[in-house]
């Protein structure tokens, strides 16, 4: 995802329904929803801010077991929806993230192919109380592209900056 080339948008983009991400109810909790994309690859990212519950409390070690917990329900999904064709299905470490501003997080990926096309399915999980960031992406393998660069690129450079109340500067 040449920087050039990177949309940020709010809306839901239609073709992430094709690559099987639901869209957002308008009941959903998500209090910030912001897409990133290349239009070219459709590599793409998703950042999703949601409160957390009143008695909600994490450290790295849950954070990380359930980053785990997302990679084997991911692995049994695709399994399930698209049986034999999903090849080379691999899941990658835990590893814990570095995201400025919050204390509390992990990553962690899938790779498969699926229709000829090799995929990277990720995301980084993490906290800061009192909210929950969900960050997913999905590379799409593309001859030339930079994707995977891009997407460490834009996860890196993310910072979290929770309004305490008072007065904003």
């Amino acid at each position: 995802m040449a920087a050039a080339q990177t949309l940020f948008v709010s809306e839901f983009p239609d073709f992430l329904e094709t690559l099987g991400y639901n869209r957002p109810l308008p009941t959903d909790k998500e209090q910030t929803e912001v897409f990133a994309f290349n239009p070219e690859t459709k590599t793409n990212l998703q950042f999703d801010v949601t409160p957390a519950g009143p008695n909600a409390t994490f450290n790295q070690e849950n954070i990380q077991l359930l980053v785990t917990a997302g990679a084997d329900s991911l692995k049994s999904e695709l399994v399930e929806e698209n049986g034999k064709n999903v090849v080379g299905l691999t899941i990658g470490p835990t590893e814990p993230a570095s995201l400025k501003g919050v204390p509390y997080a992990a990553r962690k990926h899938v790779s498969y192919s699926l229709g000829g096309v090799s995929r990277e399915q990720g995301w980084v999980y993490g906290f800061a109380e009192p909210y929950q960031i969900f960050i997913l992406y999905m590379i799409l393998e593309k001859e030339g592209a930079n994707d995977r660069e891009e997407i460490n690129r834009i996860i890196e450079s993310f910072r979290f900056l929770a309004h305490s109340g008072g007065n904003r500067q």
